[in-house]
């Protein structure tokens, strides 16, 4: 398994809400505290997007976000995310989140295993 773990706005969503499983929450807690955790920006901003949010728990997630490794989008994930695309019919977001674990070589932590299952060569971890 490799040593970073991307994460997705679906399993961050729910850290927030205090709705993981304790061990979910170690494994966050433990990527966080050895610059494991990644995150891609379409993650960021898909978790400060949030409608739910209040002013207390948009600062906690600017807070837990930017603990995290962010990576942008750039061409390699870009054509990675449209290749996924058109491939698996995934949303394009989370195509692009799915390509950002795969160019990173790392495992993909969600809550949404059911729709990246659909992504050859993608490793999950569901939370």
């Amino acid at each position: 398994m490799s040593d970073r773990l991307v994460f997705d706005s679906s399993a961050l969503i729910l850290y927030l809400n205090d709705a993981l499983a304790p061990d979910a929450v170690a494994l966050f807690h433990n990527a966080l505290h050895s610059d494991r955790a990644v995150i891609s920006a379409i993650v960021r901003a898909e978790v400060l997007a949030w409608p739910a949010h209040t002013a207390v728990s948009l600062n906690a997630a600017k807070a837990m976000l930017d603990v995290c490794r962010m990576v942008p989008v750039d061409a390699a994930i870009a054509d990675e995310g449209a290749r996924i695309r058109r491939e698996t019919g995934l949303k394009l977001p989370d195509a692009l989140i799915a390509a950002t674990a795969m160019q990173n070589m790392g495992v993909l932590v969600t809550a949404n295993s059911k729709d990246f299952r659909r992504v050859s060569g993608l490793v999950l971890i569901d939370v």
